[in-house]
């Protein structure tokens, strides 16, 4: 009797679980759905829900959906990937020594209140209209988010924590990969998040602007030429992916920090 009363109850909080996760977003399709059929909002240009989930999958299927995702994938990991790893180096560079700072932080940081959109010219020129100068802008914009929080990590380790080492006379690279890298850690992952969602933001501004393949480009030509279901397709697959990519961020934070006890683990 008690094990059918708690399977019962099992399933009830597994019901609901499920409910809290689905119930705002039915009722956003449904608003949508109303708003387009009542007229609120205009039928030439913003398609039904109906109408953009048979197009999903039927762009899905001939494969035209598959190509602009691959390549519009390939380009932000590219871009993600270099921006990320140089500003994660010079980050740490210029938090663990102070001459790298005076020599390298004031020209950084005077580049940094640049908006990453604003170099988009400059790139053009420099390396034209093809995959480099999107990689470059995406480059641009992960190295100044892994930049600020790598040396904002590695200057906030516990003093005391460095102060043994010292008394340990630990060397500077054991110093580096066992107190200050791990006590930056949890902010560079953190802040690698960020620099993704930033990435998709860039990738999707320079294939509007310079681009004839990737998903940027598939709603910017959707919506020149009236095809609102195409252009809804193509921000539902820029979702999709978005929260796949942050997803596989949090695992990596998760596994790389689960020796910290946060609230996240209560």
């Amino acid at each position: 009797m008690k094990q059918t009363m708690t399977r019962g109850n099992g399933q009830i909080s597994w019901l609901l679980k499920v409910l809290q996760l689905i119930i705002f977003p039915c009722i956003l399709l449904l608003a949508w759905e109303f708003s387009v059929r009542w007229g609120w909002l205009p039928e030439t240009l913003i398609a039904y829900p109906s109408q953009v989930v048979v197009k999903f999958f039927v762009m899905l299927t001939d494969g035209r959906l598959l190509e602009h995702s691959l390549i519009s994938l390939k380009r932000l990991f590219l871009g993600f990937s270099l921006g990320t790893t140089l500003g994660i180096i010079m980050g740490t560079l210029v938090g663990y020594s102070r001459f790298s700072a005076r020599l390298f932080e004031p020209s950084i940081l005077g580049l940094i209140p640049v908006p990453p959109i604003a170099w988009i010219p400059l790139l053009v020129i420099v390396f034209g209209i093809g995959e480099a100068s999107k990689i470059a802008l995406i480059s641009i914009g992960s190295f100044c988010t892994l930049f600020l929080q790598a040396s904002y990590g590695i200057r906030s380790a516990d003093k005391e924590l460095v102060e043994v080492a010292y008394v340990l006379e630990k060397s500077d690279w054991s110093l580096l990969l066992k107190i200050l890298l791990p006590s930056a850690l949890p902010s560079i992952l953190s802040s690698m998040r960020v620099a993704m969602a930033l990435s998709w933001t860039l990738l999707m501004a320079s294939e509007i602007i310079a681009s004839s393949k990737g998903l940027g480009w598939l709603m910017w030509d959707s919506r020149n030429f009236s095809r609102p279901d195409d252009m809804i397709v193509g921000m539902v697959a820029v979702g999709i992916l978005g929260k796949i990519t942050d997803s596989m961020l949090v695992a990596l934070e998760k596994y790389l920090t689960r020796w910290r006890q946060t609230y996240r683990n209560a």
